[in-house]
Order: structure tokens, then C-alpha cells, then sequence
């Protein structure tokens, strides 16, 4: 009985104090402020970074950099590239665009369980390869890749096309 009352306590007492810390986070840091959109010739760099990336692997990508509004600036397909990746690539462009994060943030939301992100807005792609592009702390578009069967595959093309423009 007296192990029960002191293990009954810790427990209590481990929940409150990790109540207490989360309580005690503090909020995500804002996301950066939109600049000025993305010209054709970074949208180029940045895809030629990418495809760069890209063809390190035995995958056949697409990829797309769209301005703050999730517009199609520039696209370019790999030759061979399954037909389904040209809108899946815009798609993660637009939702890294427009929601001035990864595609991964929402995917990761899925993942554990917030079933809020599937009623954000039917262009919303839940799948990691979209990120954001920044130039002097501002972002002016997205790049987005698909092409590979998992999507921590495309993450590495779609980080070297937004590194390109740092």
C-alpha cells in the first residue's frame, strides 16, 4: 500500500511539473515576412540547384518555384518523371508559399494525429518537399520537388534549390 501511495505521487507530482513546462513554452517564433516575388532567374538557380541534387539519386523529379501567392514562376520536369509529380511539386510549392512553412510542418501535424489540417483549405498538401525560399530574411516564393517514392527523398533537392538562393 505504501509503494502504491508514493508511486501515486510521483506520478501526480511528474504531471503537474510537465504540465507546469508546458505551460511555461514559450510561442513559436513568427514566421518572416514576405518580400519581394522570386524572378525567373532565381526560380532557375534554384531549381538548378535541386536538379543538381536530384540527379544523385535514381529518381526522376519535377520541380516548381512558385512567388508568396503560390504562382507558378518557373517549372521544370526531368525527363521520365511519372506524369502525377507535375501537381504534386506545384502543390507543395503553393502550401510552402502560402502558409510560410514546409510542407513537412503539415504532414508532421497529420502524423500525430491533428486532423485540423485536412480542412485548412483543399490546396494544402500535406507531404514533405515544399519549402519555402528566403532572400535578406524575407520570403519571396517556394520550391517545391516531388518525384521520388517517399517524400523524405524529395526534401533533399527541395532544400539544395532554397540553400541556392541564401
Amino acid at each position: 500500500m505504501r509503494v502504491l501511495c508514493i508511486s501515486t505521487v510521483a506520478v501526480c507530482a511528474a504531471t503537474m511539473l510537465g504540465s507546469v513546462a508546458y505551460a511555461q513554452q514559450s510561442p513559436p517564433p513568427a514566421p518572416p515576412p514576405y518580400g519581394p516575388p522570386v524572378t525567373t532567374e532565381q526560380a532557375k538557380k534554384a531549381v538548378a540547384a535541386a536538379l543538381a541534387d536530384g540527379k544523385k539519386t535514381p529518381y526522376l523529379y519535377t520541380f516548381a518555384v512558385v512567388d508568396p501567392t503560390g504562382s507558378l514562376v518557373y517549372f521544370e520536369k526531368m525527363d521520365g518523371a511519372v506524369y502525377a509529380a507535375t501537381e504534386i511539386a506545384i502543390r507543395k510549392a503553393r502550401t510552402a508559399a502560402r502558409f510560410k512553412r514546409p510542407s513537412k510542418a503539415f504532414f508532421d501535424a497529420m502524423e500525430g494525429g491533428h486532423p485540423f489540417v485536412a480542412t485548412l483549405t483543399p490546396e494544402l498538401t500535406a507531404s514533405i518537399g515544399g519549402i519555402p525560399l528566403e532572400v535578406d530574411g524575407k520570403i519571396i516564393g517556394a520550391i517545391g520537388v516531388s518525384g521520388s517514392p517517399s517524400g523524405p527523398t524529395d526534401l533533399g533537392p527541395a532544400q539544395a534549390g532554397a540553400d541556392a538562393l541564401k
